[in-house]
């Protein structure tokens, strides 16, 4: 007659179908990421559309042509960047489109100086471009921010977040809230590491397999232990 003990059962079983409902969970994970990667790969591919064109619909990762000139002097240092273990900034430049419209424009990553107060050594471009390739950026909350305080815009200028509406009343001038990441084989781009996505969908199978032993070493241990303490009740 096998016996139990209902607290070790209990116990075993909830963590058995937790760690169940996690390895499934990371595998879901793993198919929406490779849909994303999949969906902004064909994005990607398709044709530029004019910045006149980019709406609150527009989403993160669409083509984007823009002409027009780069302005010298209004420059934004996006703070706490990493690029192969290097800490620096990633460069905002003011963009005027022929169209009218100003947008920031992500060049990439430049290293940071010796010193917090030493401006790091961003290679120029071009006043007028011409023509550039680029895609729509939606804005995301930087986790590593501090509070917000005060910018007084002395560029180049270091920030945690870009805030166009900001700079656009220091400015006086309309300023679109989508960033423009420029490509990187265009003139004037800078090395970068922008990814689809954090976690590769690889790493997510690797996670679900974690939970799934997990699962498998609470049934065997739960299974051991039964096993044994009714051999034992037997034995005596």
């Amino acid at each position: 007659m096998i016996r139990l003990n209902w607290k070790l059962t209990f116990f075993s079983l909830f963590f058995f179908v937790s760690f169940l409902k996690l390895g499934f969970w990371q595998l879901d994970r793993k198919d929406e990421k490779i849909t994303l990667i999949m969906k902004k790969a064909e994005l990607s591919e398709s044709k530029g559309i004019e910045p006149s064109d980019i709406t609150s619909a527009t989403e993160s990762g669409t083509p984007v042509v823009l002409k027009g000139a780069f302005d010298k002097k209004v420059i934004l240092l996006l703070d706490n960047k990493i690029l192969d273990g290097v800490v620096g900034f990633e460069v905002l430049q003011l963009f005027r489109d022929q169209s009218g419209l100003n947008f920031l424009v992500n060049r990439g990553f430049v290293p940071a100086g010796r010193t917090r107060s030493e401006n790091p050594e961003i290679p120029k471009i071009e006043d007028f471009l011409g023509a550039f390739e680029g895609y729509v950026y939606r804005q995301t909350t930087n986790p590593y921010a501090i509070e917000a305080e005060k910018v007084d815009y002395n560029f180049p200028q270091i920030v945690q977040e870009e805030d166009a509406f900001d700079l656009s009343r220091k400015l006086n001038r309309e300023i679109s809230p989508f960033i423009i990441r420029m490509r990187d084989n265009q003139a004037g781009a800078l090395p970068r590491s922008w990814q689809v996505s954090n976690i590769k969908p690889e790493k997510h199978q690797a996670y679900a397999v974690q939970w799934f032993l997990m699962s498998l070493a609470i049934l065997m241990a739960w299974l051991s232990f039964t096993i044994r303490f009714n051999r034992n009740e037997r034995d005596h």
